[in-house]
């Protein structure tokens, strides 16, 4: 065999040895960063692919064809919604819509019985919009924290939870503080409302997202005319058993705009 071509598969041969180790390493790091994401976060996902829905008949039934397309757990709240007077067996619906998010077209069942729903972990709850709420932010939560970063802490919060979470760019100080904080299964409010103290701002709820601002900016939210709840039975946001409050929990819950 020629020297010159002896030389040539010794040079290919180490160039092959070279690139097993990054082909192997290539699988690795890509299930770690699908490891890494928070089974929310996959569940955000899947809501934010594009699904086709041709669908006439019970709210129950309409879910069940909606899981099968979007491939997510969907579990509707019957015995919650029966007690409010809502008999989703027997509520009707009609869909028809192609390439659409599924998220919109989840929306599309729900919102003709002005249901809602919340993203708890890997599954769906179909429920009230008022229970869909309450619940987002009385889910559970830990946190083993150690100087980081405010505003990244809400972040992976909020990864975690799939609640919306919005920073007043005005804060931009407070965002940055570092902020240390240990917690086991407390709900979702009391940990951002821990970390906001640190941070020395306020959490204010303004329907379905937490907006953080100062402390001046969420009285003045709260006082506002046209976004306090009214007053009187009945007015303003519902408040559940437990549900955050306005000043006892540190949120403001504040209506959206008509």
């Amino acid at each position: 065999m020629p020297r010159s071509l002896a030389r040539w598969k010794e040079l290919a041969a180490v160039a092959l040895l070279a690139l097993v180790p990054a082909a192997l390493n290539a699988a690795p790091a890509t299930e770690d960063k699908a490891k890494s994401e928070s089974s929310a976060e996959k569940v955000r996902k899947a809501l934010d692919q594009k699904i086709d829905l041709d669908v006439a008949g019970s709210v129950v039934a309409a879910v069940e064809q909606f899981k099968e397309k979007a491939k997510v757990n969907v579990v509707v709240d019957v015995n919650f919604l029966a007690q409010n007077g809502i008999d989703v067996n027997n509520a009707q619906v009609t869909v028809k819509q192609e390439g659409v998010k599924a998220r919109s077209v989840l929306r599309s069942i729900l919102g003709q019985h002005h249901l809602g729903y919340a993203v708890l972990g890997d599954t769906v709850i179909v429920t009230t919009e008022d229970m869909a709420m309450h619940r987002q932010f009385k889910q559970k939560v830990s946190l083993d924290l150690d100087k980081v970063e405010f505003e990244k802490a809400l972040k992976d919060l909020s990864k975690e939870t799939a609640v919306q979470v919005l920073v007043d760019k005005k804060i931009a100080k407070e965002a940055a503080t570092q902020v240390s904080l240990q917690l086991d299964d407390v709900p979702l409010e009391t940990a951002v409302r821990l970390l906001c103290e640190q941070a020395g701002v306020k959490p204010v709820r303004m329907g379905n997202v937490l907006y953080i601002t100062s402390p001046a900016n969420a009285k003045e939210l709260r006082t506002e005319p046209d976004l306090a709840p009214p007053a009187g039975p009945g007015g303003g946001v519902q408040i559940l058993p437990g549900q955050i409050g306005l000043d006892n929990s540190g949120f403001v819950p504040v209506p959206p705009k008509p």
